[in-house]
């Protein structure tokens, strides 16, 4: 009987063999999903991470620094979520790194496209085109707004991927659909200039001014350029100069240069020197170069201002330290 029996189990074991094989092959090709350690950032499949010990799911509230593995914070009572958002947006991209990577890889949109700002730069992880694109698709997969934004900008300007302003088109359209300004900006300078679809200024104008509502400072710089030059809608200077205006009012340092080009020179206003310096360094605060060398070029020949080398060549270097070759050179002379 007991001889039986084992001849049975042995036949049973021989059946079942093939499929026990394969669930343990399967096993084998598909180890336990990879998690970020929230102390160093390394990647750990065990319980607790290889590299510092922290255990798994250990988060340090961003806060008040007590540690949790609880979702709120037991010493201040802020959420799981909030504090690594507050850890990923900090500012300081090594601090932040282990939080944004966490938040990727649970899929959040933002720290996705975040996530690619590290693989663009090659900053703690390999410089890497393929996998920025990687990131901003999975956050599009989201219906993270930006994403598509993001990935517009890589087809429009060619950088990471082969400029395809088509493929572009369809990306800016949807983060614009999804509200998103700046995209309504570049859609409307698709329309105004006739690329991939046909030109209408009209339409343009359009998505400028539902942009321009929604706070972006090009838009109200690009409606005011259509206005002064009679672009799609009747001339007129003053409605011009209105947009114009109020794109510096919104923290636009090329509306602050433009506008003060236009009174250094009485273009369309009355000349007013003193006002178009004031505008001059407005921009430059907001760090318009061409500012800075018009700056420089007022206190060297006296234009609106006393001659001052000094403050002369002060403007100079922060134009070259901003990256204006042509400034660089003038420091050369003054030195």
């Amino acid at each position: 009987m007991r001889l039986r029996r084992l001849s049975c189990l042995f036949l049973a074991l021989l059946f079942c063999f093939p499929f026990l094989s394969s669930l343990a092959e399967e096993e084998a090709e598909t180890p336990d999903k990879f998690w970020f350690c929230l102390s160093c950032s390394s990647a750990a499949s065990g319980s607790a991470c290889p590299c510092c010990g922290t255990v798994r799911g250990v988060w340090t509230c961003f806060d008040c620094g007590t540690k949790n593995l609880a979702g709120t914070c037991s010493g201040c009572g802020k959420s799981r979520k909030a504090s690594l958002h507050d850890q990923a947006f900090c500012g300081e991209p090594l601090r932040a790194w282990p939080a944004v990577r966490c938040l990727a890889d649970e899929g959040y949109g933002d720290a996705l496209c975040e996530l690619a700002r590290y693989y663009e730069v090659g900053l703690m992880v390999p410089q890497d085109p393929e996998a920025v694109l990687e990131c901003y698709q999975k956050a599009c997969d989201t219906g993270y707004p930006r994403a598509f934004l993001l990935l517009g900008k890589a087809y429009d300007e060619g950088v990471l991927v082969e400029q395809d302003e088509f493929t572009a088109m369809e990306y800016f359209q949807d983060a614009a659909d999804l509200g998103v300004p700046e995209a309504m900006w570049y859609v409307g300078t698709f329309y105004e200039e006739g690329f991939v679809v046909y030109q209408d200024t009209e339409k343009a104008i359009e998505m400028y001014q539902q942009a321009a509502d929604a706070g972006d400072p090009d838009s109200l710089m690009s409606i005011a350029a259509c206005y002064a030059l009679g672009k799609g809608i009747e001339q007129d200077t003053a409605t011009a100069l209105e947009y114009y205006e109020k794109a510096a009012e919104s923290g636009s340092g090329n509306a602050c240069d433009y506008l003060g080009y236009l009174y250094m020179t009485g273009e369309m206003v009355d000349q007013d020197t003193e006002k178009g310096l004031e505008y001059y360094r407005k921009a430059a605060e907001l760090g318009n170069s061409r500012s800075m060398m018009a700056l420089g070029y007022a206190y060297l020949s006296g234009q609106g201002a006393e001659s001052d080398l000094t403050e002369a060549a002060r403007w100079y270097e922060m134009a070259a330290l901003a990256g204006r070759a042509e400034a660089l050179e003038v420091l050369e002379k003054l030195r």
